[in-house]
This record gives C-alpha cells, structure tokens and sequence, in this order.
C-alpha cells in the first residue's frame, strides 16, 4: 500500500507567516482609508455633537478618544487596599 496524504513533516506555510495576498490587501486598505481620514474624523466629531441619537454621540465620542489617546488597557482585578496613599487623596 503507497503512502499517500496526510500530514507531511515541513510541509505548509510556518505559523505565524502572513499570507502574503492578505498583507497586501491589509495595506492597500490601509493606505486608501488614509487618505479619508479628516472627513472621517470630522463626521465623527459631527456625530459626536448633533447626533439626534445619544448612543450614536457616546459611540463617536469613544472613537474620537480611542483614536486620540488609544484604547483603554483592560482592567485586572484589583482587590481595594485600605490606607493607601491615595486614599489621603479623596474626598470621601
């Protein structure tokens, strides 16, 4: 009986090569959606202050400071430490 199919030692693209169609592609896009960038941005502040909707103003809202300051980091779990330094902040 012939060996044939399967899994082959070596054979495929390596993990973690992009497809070098799909790079391009990401690039191209890239470089058209730059090119809009100010009436992006301007229909976002638009949105922002006369949006009838209030949650489509909170979403342009987000996105203007997303794009500003970047996005928020995920917040871990942190357990309350009584006597901190900052609670000689606080007002409460």
């Amino acid at each position: 009986m012939s060996e044939r199919g399967g899994k082959r030692d070596g054979a495929g693209r390596p993990p973690g090569a992009m497809n070098k169609a799909t790079a391009y592609a990401k690039a191209r896009l890239s470089l058209l959606a730059r090119q809009h960038t100010d009436v992006a941005f301007e229909a976002l502040v638009n949105i922002a202050e006369n949006g009838q909707a209030e949650g489509a103003r909170i979403t342009a809202a987000c996105a203007i400071l997303d794009r500003a300051f970047g996005k928020p980091r995920e917040a871990g779990l942190t357990q309350y430490q009584p006597h901190s330094p900052l609670d000689e902040l606080s007002d409460w």
